[in-house]
């Protein structure tokens, strides 16, 4: 115990440090920081010493780089003269000729031929024998694959229809054949019952079109290719001590190989230097910097790639220091001395600073109620303040905003809903006084009790989303009503099947789009009209459907219907009624402007209504218990 009490009070004695340290600004510590080295002097000897070693190392590294990249470029290039000739040699061979051209004629759907013995023998015996290369491609004249081998016999490789265009259209821009290399991004490898796993590495290929020897016919391309890790070990001779890094580019600068584990080139200044290079020469780029880069680089005859060796100045000045013990000498004690004074510094800005981009991340995502409360004096503290107090603000707002969105929804459906509810009810009540002038006491007794129903059902159930089969009894209940009005006889039929009676919509959602059939589903003189609920379920979607054999729509009503449907205007809808206008309305508000209302029909035929909206069941057991007894009675039944 004493000890651990020992070990906090020494932590909060060096928090105390830290925090005494941080009431200055960043720039005196910093120059207490250097005052406290004292060791100007003693740099500058060093340097003299370590500089003048590293020239002479310089000099060394570059004279032998020199030598080894004339002897790999001439190995290099004799290993892809074989390539070229084996290339050529397959290109103007009779029997791949006459198999590429009557493959490139075949007229069926799947455009092959057999393959030829003589072709077999061709390729395999030029392969076991003589070739240096990876593989060989045939393509007919429009591109299609007509034969490929791999001299591993382990997998076949393709190329993508766009890398190979790009193929074709550069063999036939070019006379004497095309260098160039495929990326895994170009090609695929497949094997006989399954694509093999794709390489890491590019594939150095040469392509050629086939010719005939008379007439200078083309009948077709030929593709060899040539792995680019077979060429690595010709670099591997030239890193020495580490140094040096080789890399093979093509004539845009891009790497196609190269040695070592850094293969990140800044190309858009290599190019500046490769420009200039034209020929096998090597050309020398010094640095501007003592310590930076040193770029040596030559052209490949035939390819137009480069030959491109960077010597590492950093590792170059390591080997310049091990060369020099009194560099070292002064190197340890400043690597002493340096690490502790920044240590230190570090310790006084990094949790801060990491403080500030945590809770910077956490209000990116949405949390505004971490806090910094950073206790320091320093340019950190007041950064951490003014955070603070902004991610408050914030908070604030938010919440303030997320209120007055979630009243002005509230307020709005609560208004759409006492807007429907007393639409239908006045028709009704119309209605019946309608048929008390006719002094029918029987009709009204059932006029009158299946309002009283409705009323009933609807003052009593108060919530924002009823079951469909509770939505049905609204419908029957107003087809009860208008049966009595004796302008027509309607007649209900529900398709529907029992399991979506629990699914949950607004309350009149179809019963709107029921009344508008009746409306306008008899205006022309019929005295009869049927109208057919049907729907169905696809995964999380719910489709009800009203469907009634009345006059129908022309195209443009229609048209004007649907657009008004997907734009939610208003001031549009009102012509079929304040009851459709707000079904859509509402829909929307509740599930997203990707659910609502669609139209259909025909003029003379039918009309369509389809309600989407996503499926929302009720599992409780009040509404289970309601859902007993309920049944699909056809309306002319009752």
């Amino acid at each position: 115990m004493r000890i651990s009490s020992k070990l906090k009070f020494v932590r909060r004695l060096i928090d105390r440090f830290y925090l005494w340290l941080r009431r200055y600004p960043l720039n005196t510590r910093f120059f207490i920081a250097c005052i406290s080295l004292c060791v100007v002097p003693l740099v500058l000897a060093a340097g003299i010493v370590f500089f003048t070693s590293y020239s002479r190392e310089m000099d060394n590294y570059i004279s032998f780089t020199q030598q080894n990249m004339v002897q790999t470029s001439n190995n290099l290039f004799g290993r892809l003269m074989n390539v070229r000739t084996d290339a050529i040699d397959f290109a103007y061979n009779s029997y791949i000729q006459d198999y590429t051209e009557a493959y490139g004629l075949a007229k069926s759907s799947v455009g092959r031929v057999p393959v030829t013995e003589e072709l077999v023998h061709s390729v395999v015996g030029r392969f076991n024998s003589t070739s240096d290369s990876a593989g060989v491609i045939i393509l007919s004249t429009d591109g299609r694959p007509c034969y490929v081998y791999n001299n591993q016999n382990r997998f076949y490789m393709y190329f993508y229809e766009k890398s190979k265009a790009g193929i074709m259209q550069n063999v036939d821009s070019s006379r004497n054949g095309y260098w160039h290399y495929a990326t895994p991004e170009d090609y695929y490898l497949k094997s006989v019952d399954r694509y093999a796993p794709q390489a890491d590495e590019p594939i150095l290929y040469y392509a050629l079109k086939m010719k005939r020897l008379i007439g200078d016919e083309s009948v077709g391309y030929l593709i060899m290719t040539l792995r680019a890790g077979v060429l690595t070990e010709l670099f591997s001779n030239l890193d020495r001590d580490g140094a040096s890094t080789i890399y093979l580019l093509d004539r845009d600068g891009n790497v196609i190989i190269h040695t070592g584990e850094d293969d990140t080139v800044n190309r858009a200044d290599w190019m500046e230097y490769l420009s200039s290079v034209d020929s096998s020469d090597i050309k020398v780029f010094h640095p501007e910097g003592m310590l930076d880069n040193t770029l040596l680089a030559m052209k490949m005859e035939e390819t137009g790639w480069y030959i491109v060796n960077v010597i590492d100045g950093a590792v170059l000045s390591r080997i310049a220091l091990n060369s020099s013990t009194g560099v070292i000498t002064l190197l340890l004690i400043m690597m002493v001395l340096v690490p502790c004074v920044f240590f230190l510094l570090n310790r006084t800005m990094k949790p801060p600073l990491w403080s500030i981009v945590k809770v910077l991340n956490r209000v990116q995502q949405g949390d505004f109620s971490s806090r910094i409360k950073d206790q320091g004096c320093d340019e950190f503290a007041i950064i951490a303040q003014s955070i603070d107090e902004m991610s408050g603000r914030l908070e604030t707002m938010i919440e303030q905003i997320k209120s007055s969105e979630k009243q002005r929804q509230e307020l709005q459906i609560e208004l759409l809903q006492m807007q429907i509810n007393p639409h239908f009810i006045t028709n009704t009540l119309n209605m019946a006084a309608w048929m008390a002038n006719l002094q029918q006491q029987t009709k009204l007794a059932h006029i009158l009790q299946s309002l009283s129903s409705l009323l009933n059902r609807t003052l009593r159930s108060g919530r924002d989303f009823i079951p469909l089969s509770e939505e049905l009894d609204y419908i029957r209940w107003y087809l009860n009503i208008q049966q009595y009005r004796g302008i027509a006889s309607y007649k209900l039929a529900i398709l529907l099947d029992d399991s979506l009676l629990d699914c949950l919509l607004p309350p009149f959602t179809l019963e709107p789009l029921v009344e508008n059939s009746v409306i306008h589903g008899t205006a022309a003189g019929r005295t009869s009209l049927t109208i057919t609920i049907k729907g169905f379920r696809t995964k999380d979607i719910v489709e009800i459907s009203v469907i009634d054999d009345g006059c129908g729509m022309d195209a443009g009503i229609l048209e004007r219907l649907n657009h008004m449907a997907q734009t939610r205007t208003n001031r549009e809808h009102s012509i079929h009624g304040i009851g459709i206008a707000n079904v859509q309305k509402r829909l929307q508000i509740y599930f997203g402007e990707e659910y609502g209302v669609s139209y259909d029909s025909m003029p003379g035929c039918f009309t369509i209504a389809t309600v989407r909206i996503p499926v929302r069941v009720n599992e409780t057991d009040e509404t289970k218990e309601q859902g007993k007894g309920w049944e699909n009675v056809p309306c002319d039944d009752r």
